[in-house]
């Protein structure tokens, strides 16, 4: 992904316009100039933002350093995908087990049934909801929860309802 690629892009920018900063403004680079014109549009700006350029060229140097040293590509992700990737496969296997307890009677008579159907609705949670979102929902009351859960899995409670009668007009 384009994200692991981040720290070194910048990394690398900041570092060289530290150091051309650096270099211009400690005066340790002086490019030749043909005109005295270009000479003025170089010295002027170099004499009035000389102390600001060394403060700034210091800091692009460390900041461009410690991103090539450390190199972390969560650093530059927007939004929420760091907080989708929170869930962990133990929580997973947590949530299954939870729902095959809580599904009971369901689960006890078809426990292949159940244990799809909790995959499923589980798997729906984990890509739709972040974790702290979940936990937060988990703190509300049953009605509550059941408005705001029931839409993100009800295809799954619907794929459990026609096996479950497929299950029964078979065995009948």
């Amino acid at each position: 992904m384009i994200y692991n690629f981040l720290p070194y892009i910048f990394g690398l920018t900041s570092f060289l316009c530290g150091l051309y900063l650096f270099l211009r403004s400690f005066g340790l680079w002086k490019p030749r100039h043909k005109t005295e014109e270009q000479r003025v549009r170089y010295v002027n700006p170099l004499e009035k933002y000389r102390t600001f350029w060394k403060v700034c060229s210091v800091i692009l140097i460390l900041n461009g350093s410690y991103d090539l040293i450390m190199r972390n590509p969560d650093r530059y992700r927007i939004g929420n995908a760091e907080s989708k990737a929170e869930w962990a496969l133990e929580d997973r296997a947590i949530l299954i087990k939870n729902c095959m307890r809580d599904a009971g009677p369901t689960a006890t008579n078809y426990p292949q049934i159940a244990s799809e159907y909790c995959a499923c609705s589980i798997d729906r949670i984990m890509t739709t909801m972040t974790k702290d979102q979940y936990v937060k929902s988990l703190s509300k009351p049953q009605e509550d929860q059941m408005k705001e859960l029931l839409p993100i899995f009800q295809s799954c409670l619907d794929k459990l309802k026609q096996r479950i009668d497929s299950e029964d007009k078979q065995t009948k």
